[in-house]
């Protein structure tokens, strides 16, 4: 596996028509296409809702926009949700068409007579993280889920065989899959505001990369933030996506690490196209200027420039912005590839 400056996308979008998005999507990311994630069409594509369903004591009010698991009815609920987990009930832990609409639209769109599932060269899909998840769902006492063990467990792999599910319907259409984990809060472990240890957390990721792999697709974890990047890249990850635009100074404190990465076939998803009102002040070759900064550092730590495998990105989700914004984004992370 090797990446040479492709674009793609990071997941959420701001458009409320599927079709409007995948289009897009389509014009933009010809070689990794994704499914875009529309949170401004419905709070179910929020990116917590969004992977909630069959989770045991799950209490969901749409029309309110609340999420929370509720204690007293995880103990109904849990004994399915495993028994289903043990028979590898895929089709149980799908992700219905409210929650996803995107993703339904383009699996119409790669199956179509004038698909583009011949010409791609991977299709990408995401999953929430166990870690971001798990801190962002709380209890009815307003607890994180994470703190709870039985709860982290269950909802790791809840996760894992909605992973899965994603793999098999997409592998129905075209065969090679990208499948990006998005961590943005694995940047809270070990501060003092989060009181879990990191080693568990890591078994949870583990076990989601784990289910990836061996279901034949290549595994991304993405984390828009500052975090402890040796722990991501010893992971066996195939990519690592990251914002490239804030933290490549803070990413190449750990050239040990991203030699042995890359040299391992690893590729970095450098997120150079900043996800803000910041790109409004960017130009093509400046964007490109900070990207080759970023690998003459690596080059500079001694990792051999041609070992670098690289896909373009914007810089993390698009999903609050407003969609002119968007679209320059994506718009113009297209030209970087084609640039470069």
């Amino acid at each position: 596996m090797s990446f040479n400056f492709e674009a793609t996308g990071i997941g959420s979008l701001p458009f409320k028509d599927s079709k409007t998005a995948c289009r897009i999507i389509s014009d933009c990311f010809s070689v990794i296409p994704f499914w875009p994630q529309l949170p401004k069409r419905s709070y179910l594509e929020n990116m917590y809702v969004q992977f909630s369903e069959t989770l045991p004591g799950l209490a969901l009010d749409e029309n309110n926009k609340t999420i929370h698991i509720d204690t007293f009815r995880v103990a109904e609920d849990i004994e399915k949700v495993y028994e289903r987990y043990l028979d590898n009930d895929l089709e149980f832990f799908k992700i219905s068409e409210g929650h996803a609409q995107g993703f339904y639209e383009s699996l119409d769109l790669l199956g179509s007579p004038s698909g583009a599932a011949g010409k791609i060269k991977y299709f990408k899909g995401q999953i929430t993280g166990p870690v971001s998840f798990a801190l962002s769902l709380t209890d009815q006492n307003k607890r994180p889920v994470i703190y709870d063990k039985d709860l982290f467990e269950v909802l790791t792999k809840v996760l894992a065989m909605k992973a899965r599910w994603q793999i098999k319907k997409i592998k129905e259409k075209t065969a090679n899959i990208i499948m990006f984990i998005d961590e943005p809060y694995l940047v809270s472990i070990g501060s003092s505001f989060v009181n879990i240890n990191m080693e568990e957390a890591v078994k949870k990721l583990d076990e989601l990369i784990g289910s990836i792999k061996s279901s034949g697709a290549l595994c991304g974890i993405h984390c828009c933030g500052n975090t402890d990047w040796s722990v991501l890249l010893k992971r066996g990850i195939d990519i690592l996506s990251y914002d490239a635009y804030n933290y490549t100074k803070e990413l190449l404190l750990y050239a040990a690490d991203i030699k042995n990465f890359l040299n391992s076939g690893g590729t970095v998803a450098w997120g150079i196209v900043p996800s803000s009102e910041a790109v409004l002040g960017e130009s093509k070759k400046a964007l490109i200027e900070r990207l080759k900064g970023g690998i003459k550092g690596l080059v500079d730590k001694g990792i051999d420039k041609d070992a670098i495998s690289s896909i373009i990105t914007p810089s993390c989700g698009l999903g609050t912005l407003d969609e002119g914004l968007a679209k320059k984004i994506l718009e113009l992370t297209r030209k970087l590839q084609d640039e470069l």
